[in-house]
């Protein structure tokens, strides 16, 4: 069921509006097999990078880099935002991924000097973020509460795209391995997040507003769908390479 035609539904059905939300987007044809593929590729980039310590280092750096972006995008919620339950929703929202960003940075440092966090393919995930950035900026206008739900629309995506890779990543590498236990603490905190922006949403959104908001968020995604791709070779690339590398012992 799409946001359009929930928007136009009973109360009862708007109440589902929040779940259509924070329900992964349907995928259809050469969407649905480019998920297909890009879901294949970073499986067995998985498999490279952790293969080696510098591969497992890479990637605790780009989770590192994400978590950084995302609470760029949360502080400047702040600054718009004057409801003072909804800025105490951003400062929790704030504060647990900053204790994401410790995790990763432990983890990190656990594993030796840390690396840029502006080398390929963590530089994707940033330039992805600037362009969700200037899409909500171009939509505001067309809500009353302006700004405002264009972050949480923004963050959503982001969180959304967080608790696929994390999910990814879990299954992957399995419970048994020492990186498992941080993996599922922060994706069990991402799927929190995801239903907190899916809800935060509903409130803030008019009923003739929800068609809006649903092209927004197809535009949103569509800009993800063309990094995919290139983000999976890139890292399988980097995988292979840093696994191959001479000097580069395993993890």
């Amino acid at each position: 069921m799409t946001l359009p035609r929930l928007a136009g539904d009973s109360p009862a059905g708007l109440a589902n509006v929040a779940d259509a939300l924070a329900a992964p987007p349907a995928t259809h044809g050469w969407p649905a097999l480019q998920a297909w593929l890009v879901d294949r590729i970073k499986r067995r980039a998985l498999h490279h990078l952790h293969a080696s310590a510098l591969g497992e280092r890479l990637l605790l750096s780009m989770y590192l880099d994400a978590e950084e972006a995302s609470l760029d995008i949360l502080r400047g919620q702040l600054h718009l935002d004057g409801d003072g339950q909804m800025t105490r929703q951003i400062t929790q929202h704030l504060e647990e991924e900053d204790i994401h960003t410790v995790l990763y940075a432990a983890a990190l440092d656990a594993r030796g000097p840390r690396l840029s966090s502006r080398r390929v393919p963590a530089g994707l995930s940033r330039r992805k973020l600037d362009r969700w950035g200037r899409v909500a900026r171009k939509h505001a206008p067309s809500f009353a509460h302006g700004s405002v739900v264009l972050s949480y629309a923004t963050v959503l995506c982001a969180e959304q795209m967080a608790v696929r890779i994390l999910q990814r990543h879990c299954e992957a590498i399995g419970a048994g391995h020492a990186l498992y236990p941080l993996f599922s603490q922060v994706l069990a905190d991402e799927r929190r997040h995801v239903r907190l922006c899916a809800h935060t949403l509903h409130r803030l959104v008019a009923p003739a507003e929800m068609p809006c908001l649903a092209r927004v968020l197809a535009e949103v995604r569509k800009i993800e769908t063309g990094f995919a791709i290139s983000g999976a070779i890139a890292l399988y690339a980097a995988g292979l390479a840093l696994r191959i590398a001479p000097g580069n012992g395993p993890r």
